[in-house]
């Protein structure tokens, strides 16, 4: 319960941030948005392709890997394959 008041602190003032950086650059929803899609894409196509070699991969699309997606693009989703392959979860 101690950590839920800063978490909540730093939520608002992310979301105050984007909601003004968005507004004064439109286009940078767009590439938000884009390296989400493409990052959320790669998952599953890598996924797909794992699972027709009968490797098993961990990552599945939550909620944590579609933020990576968006900020960091496929270089994240890359790091996060990369994390779960070294088994440092």
């Amino acid at each position: 319960m101690n950590y839920l008041f800063p978490l909540l602190f730093f939520s608002l003032c992310l979301l105050i941030f984007l909601f003004c950086y968005i507004k004064e650059r439109p286009a940078a929803l767009l590439a938000f948005l884009g390296r989400g899609a493409a990052g959320l894409l790669f998952i599953r196509v890598f996924n797909l392709f794992c699972l027709s070699r009968e490797i098993t991969t961990h990552v599945s699309i939550n909620l944590l890997t579609v933020l990576i997606s968006c900020i960091l693009g496929i270089p994240g989703v890359l790091l996060t394959y990369g994390i779960q392959l070294l088994g440092l979860n």
